[in-house]
């Protein structure tokens, strides 16, 4: 460890014997070698104490001479080169013949400045100024006049090489904070670069704004932005900045309220959007700036969101409006009843709903394919949307159904004439793809806020008015009523309950019997589903097959249906009862499906029924407007399933198709029978019917026979059987295991019926 009281010494002098004193003076024992009085007494001479501790803190001075000048210069020059340095040197002013005193401090001190300097002299050779002329006025040097004492010796020795000594520690300490400012000042350039750099590199626009709205700072980014002149940002002033941009806003309070640096306002971070004429918008982001904690100024940020907005707009647009005709959908229809229902309120007037359905839609998407019936929806939109005032919302739900708010309607006649008018705008036909198009709409129609208060009730009364004014005929309307909404409860109460049926299996069959009036024999049965309903008892199929067609659910039915009567069927043969056929109705939607044959035929295979004594009735009427179920029917006919055509009589259309389908039976639809005897010219048509029949090598059922004059017209005719409740009514499969176990009393029964005795 270095010793800080330990110093170095140069003597220079041509005095050898000047030498010796110098160290005879100053290089004392250690003073653990010397006696207390000794202390006392070097105590006394350099401090005028008798306290031998102070004594003992004395620095130590290691000492060196030289007897010239040069000589000296050299010494401390070698130490410098091994890293020692001379705190003080005691130069003689007359040294010849080399260099004298004042030359030879000169060169000490180009070698080490801080070097303290005592030039000891017996003579006036220099007076002061001129020293300090020659070496510069400096704290470094002191004037020993010879012959000098050796206190004043040891008291300059002491004090210099103490000052010298300071003077490094002090020097070292001003080197080391120096050091340490030159470091914190590089650490701090590079903060301030890098954020300079930041703030220059974003690719927002950044302000910086002080309490009394003087712009501190931007980035270029914010000129670019904003297209701001130098001379305005050259200003420095927030308001001129303003007073600039907001003549070019649409929305300039926005800006106004971002930038604002008013007392009581400092603590919030404000984001708003700031729209510009030119068609751009801007994000904007306040937030304080602070110092130490104290609130400054303002930090603004702005950034350039214009195609994000029109990208959001878009998508907007695109999540409230039907893409095929570009007017608002279900998701903007609610929005704009909810925003009527507000604004209504206030104004205290009415608006009606107007749900529009085009009917028999369908039948052109089928027939003419889906991209006439998008043409033919863009043009109807377009009628519609001629048809209503600038204040008026026209949407379109999907498919085939819009809606139109009509505002500020004064009374129900006002909303009437509207949809007349609606519905006269559809009196012409639409030319589309050198075809015409005609298109006829039943619409419904909710009054606010008579009908309702709410948007989605306002809706769905004026749906269920549609609904209603479908059941009428096509071109109509209905205003809404509320017995239509406990009718339609009821009807959705009716679907629930279907459906649960279909599940908890609450169907049942029952038989009518069909009679061969030539044989007077029970040739075939067909079969009739009932539905025992928990809460209103028996029902019929005109009760509820209409509903499970329009709900999908004849097809689970239907199933059911086939699948009961062969089971039946083979249950009654393995008991040992005459095998005989039976009749089942088929709908269209199950004749539709594409498994249906496949279905039928694993039936049969499950059942091992023998499929000659399953009979598929088809209405005529399906076969007119459904003419792909010809493929279907073949397919059917060719398992063996017998094929019969019901209601026969009442198409409207040609007779051609008895030549594409392989058929065995026609059954004259009950409304000719009904008038046997009353009508010549339903007689001349059954008459007719049972001579194509015949030709056609078809057998021929007359159906709802029940009067004896009916029995005695059909007996006339030669090869026909008869059905209907003259006979009998629809029975129970244990009634008509009854009678199939009893051949003879079937017989006995049907002539009975037939040919009644005498008074009876």
């Amino acid at each position: 460890m270095i010793n800080k009281n330990v110093f170095r010494l140069m003597v220079i002098d041509d005095n050898v014997s000047i030498h010796h004193d110098f160290i005879k003076i100053l290089k004392k024992e250690p003073s653990a070698q010397l006696d207390h009085a000794q202390l006392e007494q070097l105590s006394s001479e350099l401090f005028g104490t008798n306290d031998p501790s102070i004594t003992s803190s004395l620095p130590q001075f290691e000492i060196d001479v030289a007897s010239q000048g040069k000589e000296g210069v050299e010494k401390i020059k070698a130490g410098l080169k091994q890293g020692i340095r001379y705190a003080l040197a005691f130069v003689d002013i007359r040294m010849p013949p080399g260099w004298d005193g004042i030359e030879t401090i000169k060169h000490i001190w180009e070698l080490d400045k801080d070097i303290q300097i005592v030039i000891c002299t017996a003579y006036s050779d220099y007076s002061w100024e001129e020293t300090v002329a020659h070496l510069g006025k400096t704290d470094n040097l002191l004037i020993l006049k010879k012959p000098f004492d050796n206190v004043s010796v040891r008291q300059l020795a002491c004090a210099l090489t103490t000052k010298w000594r300071l003077a490094q520690e002090t020097q070292n300490y001003t080197a080391n904070l120096q050091q340490q400012v030159n470091e914190k000042t590089l650490s701090l350039q590079e903060s301030l670069s890098l954020i300079k750099s930041t703030f220059e590199s974003s690719s927002d626009g950044i302000m910086i704004v002080s309490n009394d709205e003087i712009i501190v700072d931007y980035n270029n980014k914010m000129v670019s932005l904003m297209n701001i002149p130098n001379e305005i940002l050259a200003t420095k002033n927030l308001k001129i900045f303003l007073d600039y941009i907001k003549e070019k806003l649409i929305n300039p309070g926005n800006l106004l309220n971002i930038c604002d640096t008013k007392k009581g306002k400092e603590d919030e971070i404000r984001i708003d959007t700031i729209k510009f004429t030119d068609g751009k918008i801007f994000e904007c982001y306040s937030q304080p700036h602070k110092l130490n904690g104290d609130i400054i100024g303002r930090v603004l940020d702005f950034r350039d969101v214009t195609k994000r907005a029109r990208l959001e707009e878009e998508l907007e647009h695109q999540a409230k409006h039907d893409a095929l005709t570009g007017l608002g959908n279900r998701l903007k229809l609610t929005e704009q009843l909810k925003l009527n229902i507000s604004l209504a309120d206030q104004g205290n007037y009415s608006f009606a709903v107007i749900f529009i359905d085009f009917d028999r839609f369908k039948l052109i998407n089928d027939s003419l394919t889906h991209l006439i019936g998008d043409e033919v929806l863009k043009q109807a939109a377009a009628r519609l949307y001629s048809a209503i005032r600038s204040q008026d919302t026209l949407c379109r739900l999907g498919g085939d159904e819009f809606v139109i708010i009509l505002t500020h309607i004064d009374h129900r006649e006002g909303a009437e004439n509207k949809v007349r008018h609606l519905i006269d705008i559809f009196s012409s036909p639409f030319n589309i793809s050198n075809r015409q198009v005609t298109l006829t709409a039943s619409m419904g129609i909710s009054i606010f806020p008579v009908d309702a208060k709410t948007a989605d009730i306002l809706l769905r009364n004026a749906d269920v008015a549609m609904y209603h004014a479908k059941t009428i005929k096509g071109n109509s309307y209905k205003f809404y009523s509320p017995e239509m909404s406990i009718k339609s409860m009821a009807e959705l109460d009716m679907e629930e309950d279907l459906r649960h049926a279909v599940a908890n299996e609450e169907f049942f069959i029952c038989y009518q019997p069909e009679i061969d009036l030539a044989s007077d024999k029970l040739v075939a049965l067909e079969a009739l589903v009932r539905w025992h309903h928990p809460k209103n008892g028996l029902l019929l199929p005109i009760d509820f097959i209409p509903l499970a067609e329009e709900i999908g659910l004849i097809v689970p039915i239907g199933e059911w249906v086939i699948r009961t009567v062969c089971k039946q069927s083979k249950a009654w043969q393995e008991a040992g009862l005459p095998p005989i056929r039976i009749a089942v109705n088929v709908s269209a939607q199950q004749l539709k499906q594409q498994n249906f044959v496949d279905m039928v035929k694993t039936i049969l295979q499950e059942t091992r029924l023998d499929p000659k004594y399953l009979e598929i009735e088809l209405t005529e009427n399906l076969v007119i407007s459904h003419r792909e179920v010809i493929n279907v029917v073949t397919e059917l006919k060719k398992l063996g399933i017998m094929i019969a055509i019901d209601d026969f009589g009442v198409g409207y259309s040609s007779l051609s198709y008895l030549h594409e389908i392989p058929m065995d039976r026609l059954k004259i639809d009950g409304s000719f029978i009904k008038h046997i005897q009353s009508e010549a010219d339903d007689e001349i048509i059954i008459r007719a019917i049972i001579a194509m029949a015949k030709n056609l090598n078809l057998e021929v059922l007359a159906e709802g026979v029940e009067t004896k004059n009916q029995i005695k017209f059909l007996k006339e005719q030669e090869n026909i059987d008869v059905q209907g409740f003259y006979f009998s009514k629809p029975l129970s499969t244990n009634e008509i295991e009854s009678y199939l176990r009893s051949p003879q009393k079937q017989r006995r029964w049907i002539q009975h019926v037939i040919e009644p005795k005498k008074g009876r």
